[in-house]
């Protein structure tokens, strides 16, 4: 699915602060207020990939893909194209959440961090990758999941998570980024390196976000969300009643937005027509659960108002 960038209106009408919520692909987002801006796993690379810890060996094609396959050894950064798109949607930001250190979630991070300034915030292992591309310590907060922290125009609470169970539940990742790695890194060295979700309080918005498939019932059992981004691809179904279950446990939330939902190995302009039919049977079961809750599901550079 390619089509023209959209604007989804998910507010309850009612005045107040209202936050603009622009999805990048994969679990990429921008969250704002119209002056804070945080940024969530900010990855346009879509590299095309062949990793069999993530399930496949050859990725299948995009239609007039061309573009190479990167292995387990080859070393990634941006290259020029997406470094020249990351310059024209990412002018400024002042955070960088990251929820864990796979490539797809990692691999863009330092050279956005670089050139906006933001303090990345995120595990050990997202800090060493962070270090290990120049990024100062004063510019990095090192979390583990539990800590609350307040900064004034917002504060977030950072919560311990799950990484999605792929390929028939054979995923497990407890590697760590070391301290002394050095870039450029290889597509192997982005390890898991534990999996966070964020709560986020700005204004009168709290948002929880979960940018893999999976969580800890018991750490989101007290939140009671105004939204909720939850990751809809098929790898959801390997969790019993991963919908239902997160729903009640978050309160039923008034809205949910569904995100890394996509092929992410595709490029932009790729048509995700198949990704997006399956995205689909999440909304439905998020309506059985929760049938008056706002739902959409942006495609690429689509905005959200909450």
């Amino acid at each position: 699915m390619s089509a023209p960038t959209r604007m989804h209106d998910l507010s309850d009408g009612r005045s107040g602060l209202r936050l603009r919520l622009t999805h990048y692909g994969a679990a990429a987002w921008s969250v704002t207020d119209g002056k804070t801006r945080l940024l969530i796993d900010p990855f346009f690379s879509r590299i095309r990939y062949a990793d069999k810890g993530f399930g496949t060996s050859t990725p299948s094609a995009a239609p007039g893909d061309t573009r190479p396959i990167f292995g387990p050894n080859d070393t990634l950064a941006p290259d020029a194209a997406t470094r020249a798109l990351i310059d024209r949607h990412i002018e400024h930001a002042n955070y960088i959440f990251t929820s864990h250190s796979h490539f797809n979630h990692c691999m863009d991070m330092p050279y956005i961090a670089r050139k906006t300034g933001a303090t990345v915030l995120g595990s050990e292992s997202t800090a060493n990758i962070a270090r290990a591309h120049g990024i100062p310590e004063e510019q990095i907060i090192t979390v583990k999941g539990g800590e609350d922290f307040e900064f004034g125009a917002f504060s977030v609470r950072v919560i311990p998570s799950l990484h999605s169970a792929l390929s028939g539940k054979h995923y497990f990742d407890s590697g760590t980024v070391p301290r002394d790695i050095r870039a450029p890194m290889r597509l192997v060295d982005y390890v898991e390196g534990n999996t966070l979700a964020y709560f986020i309080r700005m204004g009168e918005q709290r948002v929880i976000v979960f940018c893999s498939m999976n969580y800890i019932e018991r750490e989101i059992a007290d939140l009671r969300p105004t939204a909720a981004l939850i990751p809809a691809a098929k790898a959801r179904l390997e969790i019993h009643d991963y919908t239902g279950r997160l729903l009640r446990a978050l309160g039923l939330p008034p809205v949910v937005i569904a995100t890394h939902w996509d092929v992410q190995s595709w490029p932009y302009g790729a048509p995700q027509d198949a990704a997006y039919a399956q995205a689909q049977t999440f909304i439905a079961e998020v309506q059985k659960t929760a049938p008056g809750t706002r739902v959409a599901i942006p495609c690429h550079f689509d905005t959200v108002e909450i």
